[in-house]
């Protein structure tokens, strides 16, 4: 079991016939919605009718990869190095950790919609919506409105962010997410190739991770529909 993330899931469920779930989701979407209209913005209207081949759906390399990735983005954010390649324990690392009190911080403080890499780091890691909306900083709702995962992203700023990683990472720009070269980079501990493979590959799971976010959000922004962690 792992993080799965999903673009075009309302079709997809109503294409199998699962009307509780269809009509679940959109209950969801209301509540989203209400919260969208209360920081001024768009509501998000989710398509039902999307061609297969638009539907995008990825699992992501376990539950840690998506940490691995945020670590990355951490550091960078916060005026570090690029660190080593990460493993499991990447959600404990520290300078994660102080991301997370600093946004607090500035959030308090009303500053928080200027922190790098935000919709990547504040954001569920098992369960939540990323909108084909533009806004600066990710909304945290009040766990009262039960909105899936508490906070809400942005699909074109998690895009931004990604190809920032991107070209840290120096990843190509034709590399597929699913392809047997990432999959062998990120099945490597420490990456293919050791300290002689490229950057990219070095860090595999991170890489492997942010091709699969890049790939969702460029779905997510051409058909209008949400990115869904499941």
């Amino acid at each position: 079991m792992g993080l799965s993330i999903f673009v075009g899931l309302g079709t997809t469920l109503r294409e199998e016939g699962e009307g509780e779930e269809v009509e679940r989701l959109e209950q969801q979407f209301e509540v989203v919605n209400d919260l969208l209209e209360s920081f001024g913005l768009p509501p998000h209207r989710e398509p039902y009718d999307l061609e297969a081949q638009r539907i995008v759906t990825f699992d992501m390399y376990g539950y840690s990869a998506l940490h691995r990735l945020r670590r990355v983005a951490a550091h960078l954010a916060l005026g570090e190095e690029l660190p080593p390649p990460g493993d499991a324990e990447a959600a404990d690392d520290p300078v994660l950790q102080d991301y997370y009190q600093l946004f607090d911080e500035n959030m308090l403080e009303g500053k928080a919609g200027a922190m790098r890499f935000q919709h990547l780091i504040i954001h569920s890691d098992a369960e939540g919506f990323y909108l084909p909306v533009e806004f600066d900083e990710v909304i945290v709702a009040d766990p009262s409105l039960e909105v899936p995962g508490d906070m809400v992203g942005s699909s074109p700023r998690l895009l931004e962010e990604c190809l920032e990683l991107a070209r840290a990472l120096e990843l190509p720009d034709d590399l597929e997410p699913e392809s047997e070269e990432v999959w062998r980079a990120a099945d490597a501990e420490g990456g293919g190739g050791g300290e002689d493979g490229a950057k990219w590959q070095r860090y595999g799971v991170e890489s492997h991770t942010c091709l699969a976010l890049i790939k969702a959000c460029r779905a997510s922004v051409e058909t209008g529909a949400a990115l869904i962690f499941t």
